[in-house]
């Protein structure tokens, strides 16, 4: 009768949430532009401009920068960040994310490639592409079943390693650039002894142009922080309008700082070619010119999960985490909520469509996403404008790009990886808990030492071992009252745990003379699993071959309920409400703790003194 109940009882679970999955609201919360378009105000539209065309200028640059950090022809940082605004316009919830390629994803998909055969530092974009078309594919997938929360299990400390690493590595990865020199890229430590051979070849003219640019993008940055300072102290006073158009322009200028670094280096290097000076720096170089064609990627390629290996999974999760942390930021900051599971699906479409326009993984960034909520951005029509721009410049502005120097490039590449090496955490972990340092050194030291790809989730594993651990082995307090021993485990009851269980009844009571009864106080033991209900039996089945009487007491509803269902025989009679009820079974009369013995605390916090001593009337609460 129970089981068809329970059967019937699913079904209606399972129907209801079908219902509501397929309903018109659920339908409309897959695409936000329904909710948001309605509502959208003329004003809005020059608001949006802005933001889409200041967001734009910083994007050009950096999508050629970040295309270098990734080992792919430049116009591949264009190609990426063209596409994205759209898609999201229609899937996002987060009116301030913009889409495209960053320095993190870039790196990482740096090492899943193969080199050009004419170029050992170039990889061949097909891989690349191809691991975009897998990481939407996963991304959406992930959305639809609801799996979001998978990437709670990668903690900020993680993270910040992660991070941290990544950032020295993309920045002293492009020391080559700076220095004029060729050299392949792969970790750190490989950079590092491959520089110091090349470091004779240094071009000076190089270097200078990339020092200078470094130098020329710190002003323009402390034009803009002063620029928002003055806005912030002076808001709400009277300020003369040469003042706002001077604050103005110190902002754009500062805002938009990679392309005025870029655009002034590029046509430094036009004049002195025109002039004939054509070796003075290092230029980019001719690139593929216009909009790259609809195509879908090349499954025909070799090899393909061979080369892609574990980026099919690393990158769809770093990708997504990084977006998802963005958007719910900028969402708590504008007072609108954001949904991790249609970010999934928004992000996925984005590198799932932007795969057929040659694109390699994006996500959102974060300098980017500041800066469009700086420009006062009302809604995500924004990304529209900004992808119209990136059109604009491949259809019309590519045969100038060849013109740009690869140290100005680097240095743009440089200075804004700086600012991502999080060190403030390391003094912050060790007033709070000191060992979340191993998880943030393991993950930092490991990421420089074999690459970020196999730091990361080396990191992962031991943020994860160092969480099971109280689960393995969890806290306990045992009490002997007369020839009863009473076991309060401090915490849940999980299949790791099992052995730790198993020791405590070894050393308090199969092992030691006297004791003929035990009882399980699970007070604090809220659920369980199949595991632990096997093991609790062989336990039973010990303790009567020894003749130990075993009780278990204020055993919650959902656990019993388990224990009912399964194969233990007569389990009822073990079942008791209070320890006291337990305590007056095992013996007729009232047990007095003998006057030398002590509670032994194992593992737990050693909150609770409950059984230091045992009163008369002992009455332990229920959880209903």
């Amino acid at each position: 009768m129970e089981s068809k109940f329970s059967k019937k009882n699913t079904q209606e679970k399972v129907k209801e949430k079908v219902i509501t999955y397929c309903s018109k609201e659920q339908w409309k919360s897959r695409f936000p532009f329904v909710t948001w378009l309605p509502k959208y105000q003329k004003d809005w539209i020059i608001s949006d401009v802005i933001a889409g065309l200041t967001v734009g200028l910083t994007v050009l640059p950096q999508g050629l920068a970040y295309a270098n950090i990734a080992k792919l022809p430049i116009q591949y940082g264009l190609y990426s960040a063209a596409l994205g605004g759209f898609i999201y316009c229609l899937l996002g919830m987060s009116r301030d994310i913009t889409i495209g390629p960053t320095a993190i994803m870039s790196l990482l998909v740096s090492g899943y490639g193969v080199a050009l055969a004419d170029d050992p530092e170039t990889n061949d974009p097909t891989y690349a592409i191809l691991l975009a078309f897998f990481c939407g594919f996963i991304q959406i997938m992930m959305g639809i079943f609801h799996l979001g929360f998978v990437t709670n299990f990668i903690s900020s400390v993680v993270i910040s390693g992660f991070t941290s690493a990544a950032a020295i590595t993309i920045g002293f990865g492009q020391l080559k650039n700076i220095f004029g020199v060729k050299m392949a890229s792969e970790s750190f430590f490989h950079d590092f002894k491959e520089l110091i051979k090349v470091i004779k070849y240094t071009r000076k003219w190089d270097t200078l142009l990339g020092v200078s640019c470094m130098v020329v993008l710190a002003i323009l940055r402390c034009c803009k922080q002063y620029s928002d300072r003055q806005t912030k102290n002076l808001q709400g006073t009277t300020m003369s309008t040469q003042k706002k158009v001077l604050l103005k322009i110190m902002w754009l200028f500062g805002t938009a700082r990679n392309a005025v670094v870029v655009m002034l280096t590029c046509g430094i290097a036009y004049a002195l070619k025109v002039n004939g000076m054509t070796t003075v720096f290092t230029l980019t170089g001719n690139m593929t010119a216009g909009i790259p064609p609809l195509r879908v990627p090349d499954f025909r390629a070799p090899n393909i999960l061979e080369v892609l290996n574990s980026g099919i999974i690393l990158i769809p999760l770093i990708g997504f985490l990084e977006n998802v942390a963005i958007a719910k930021g900028f969402g708590r900051k504008g007072n609108y909520k954001v949904d991790s599971n249609q970010e999934l699906i928004a992000v996925g479409a984005c590198n799932l469509g932007g795969s057929f326009l040659s694109s390699y993984p994006i996500t959102g960034s974060f300098s980017r996403s500041a800066i469009n909520c700086q420009s006062g951005v009302r809604s995500p029509l924004a990304g529209i404008i900004t992808g119209s721009l990136v059109l604009i410049s491949l259809a019309c502005l590519t045969p100038l790009f060849q013109y740009i120097p690869k140290a100005s490039l680097a240095a743009v590449i440089i200075y804004s990886v700086i600012f991502m090496v999080d060190y403030k955490i390391v003094p912050n972990l060790w007033r709070v808990r000191k060992m979340d340092l191993v998880t943030l050194f393991t993950t930092f030291f490991l990421s420089l030492l074999l690459g970020v790809e196999y730091g990361t989730l080396i990191g992962i594993g031991v943020d994860l071992l160092i969480l099971l651990g109280p689960i393995s082995r969890p806290g306990a307090k045992t009490h002997k009252v007369g020839n009863v021993t009473v076991i309060q485990l401090e915490r849940g009851l999980n299949y790791p745990a099992l052995n730790k269980v198993e020791n405590l009844l070894d050393e308090h009571v199969m092992f030691m003379g006297g004791v003929n009864s035990v009882i399980f106080d699970f007070t604090h033991v809220a659920d369980t699993d199949y595991s632990v209900i096997e093991g609790l039996q062989n336990v039973l089945n010990d303790c009567k071959l020894l003749n130990v009487q075993v009780a278990f007491a204020c055993v919650r509803q959902k656990v019993n309920i388990k224990l009912s269902r399964s194969n233990i025989p007569n389990y009822e009679k073990f079942m008791f409400k209070t320890v006291e009820d337990a305590l007056n079974e095992f013996s007729d009369n009232d047990l007095v703790p003998e006057e030398d013995e002590e509670e032994t605390v194992m593992g737990g916090d050693g909150d609770s003194d409950r059984y230091n001593k045992v009163p008369e009337k002992m009455v332990v609460e229920i959880e209903t």
